[in-house]
């Protein structure tokens, strides 16, 4: 069965590691059978938090939940 997944959000949070390499915190909130959920990832390059890159990591992230 398919999940349901709605009002899907993303945080785009740019970062620095200690070494100077940067990196992106993307926080993922959503609602499935009407129970409210979290996620945190990881992108190992930088982003900017724009409305085109939020979409663009919800489309992403709604790809990835559907194979599971």
């Amino acid at each position: 069965m398919a999940r349901v997944l709605t009002n899907v959000e993303v945080k785009i949070v740019p970062r620095v590691a200690a070494n100077g390499h940067p990196f992106t915190e993307l926080l993922h909130t959503w609602a499935e059978d009407g129970v409210p959920r979290n996620a945190l990832s990881r992108v190992n390059y930088a982003t900017q938090d724009t409305p085109g890159n939020r979409a663009y990591h919800i489309q992403m992230f709604k790809q990835r939940q559907a194979r599971h």
